[in-house]
């Protein structure tokens, strides 16, 4: 059975109190899922160093698409569908394969949130001024202006206990920890949970990426993208000959990384990766009006699938920019969880 499209009483709610910017699409089972609308929009329009034409966000196997539909809220899984849905604790101690699955079983055209979709959203946020805050110090902002930023926590404990299970309800918190800086964007990117993202992985510090957001790629598919990340002085750092990969944690302010001193990288596959939110333009001669906020971390031994955002205990380490390519596909924890995405 594909996606309903039904104009229901629900659906008529949640569009007009948003002014259309956030809707309700149904899954196979019938069951609600609350999305927000992100429209296309080209690379240049956010700023000249990404280059020209459409984001690839937008784009599934060479096809345009008018738009993404992003979960308002990290995943809650019912039925071994994931829903997106206000007030939940969502689901987490999920390992990649099966978050995913959790996606594609919603029927046609449902998938994991894609590490282009996140960068689509991650670069509109910075060109319009304003990056989310959210929970990244057990259920408020680690901030000192904003520590009165709170949601509700799951275990019930106050906001800023640094025991027990730091976990907010999705949606629970202010406006500003949505995207856009009102109730109809998209909630808890910052902190909370860690989110697996679909189409981004390092093999021993070589970066694996679609070209465009076709998520229904095989992994096998996926090429290189003819630049990787090294260990330099226990430092990530960018390059198109990785020499000394590293079984240990490293890490670096996303904002501040580099690529190897001598190297030349393609101009191509440089605006791809810069479009992708991985290399910070800085890399490509561009400058930020506001810093992109978030750490990025490593291991560069084996297999590593991206998860992006922060935890709620991981303070200034947080941020729409943080990307963490430590985690084994394997991996689970009860700080990290993932979200649901459509195209039509």
């Amino acid at each position: 059975m594909p996606t309903i499209f039904v104009k229901d009483a629900l659906r008529m709610s949640v569009e007009a109190a948003s002014g259309g910017q956030m809707t309700v699409l149904y899954d196979d089972k019938g069951f609600p899922s609350y999305m927000v609308i992100i429209p296309k929009f080209n690379v240049e329009d956010i700023d000249a160093t990404y280059g020209t034409g459409v984001h690839p966000a937008f784009i599934v196997n060479g096809v345009q698409k008018p738009e993404i539909f992003i979960g308002a809220y990290q995943a809650k899984i019912y039925d071994n569908r994931a829903c997106s849905i206000p007030h939940v604790d969502p689901t987490v101690s999920i390992n990649f394969d099966n978050s995913k699955a959790a996606c594609t079983n919603k029927g046609a055209g449902w998938h994991l949130m894609t590490n282009w979709e996140w960068a689509a959203v991650a670069l509109w946020c910075l060109k319009n001024g304003f990056q989310p805050r959210g929970n990244t110090n057990y259920g408020r902002s680690h901030e000192t202006n904003y520590k009165y930023e709170t949601g509700s926590r799951v275990d019930n404990l106050a906001p800023g206990t640094a025991s027990g299970t730091g976990r907010t309800l999705t949606g629970s918190g202010p406006a500003s920890w949505r995207h856009n800086n009102t109730f109809n964007g998209i909630a808890d990117l910052v902190g909370n949970i860690w989110e697996w993202q679909d189409g981004l992985k390092v093999i021993d510090g070589r970066i694996y990426m679609p070209t465009d957001n076709n998520y229904n790629l095989a992994e096998a598919s996926w090429p290189s993208a003819g630049i990787g990340i090294d260990n330099v002085s226990s430092v990530p750092v960018f390059t198109t000959n990785v020499t000394n990969k590293t079984d240990a944690s490293i890490n670096k302010a996303w904002k501040d990384l580099t690529k190897k001193e001598g190297d030349t990288f393609e101009d191509a596959k440089l605006k791809m990766l810069m479009q992708a939110a991985i290399i910070p333009i800085t890399i490509g001669g561009g400058t930020y009006a506001v810093n992109p906020n978030g750490t990025f971390y490593l291991n560069s031994s084996g297999e590593r699938i991206a998860v992006r955002g922060g935890n709620w205990g991981n303070a200034a380490s947080d941020g729409l920019f943080a990307l963490d390519l430590r985690t084994p596909r394997s991996g689970v924890g009860p700080s990290v969880g993932f979200r649901p995405a459509f195209i039509g």
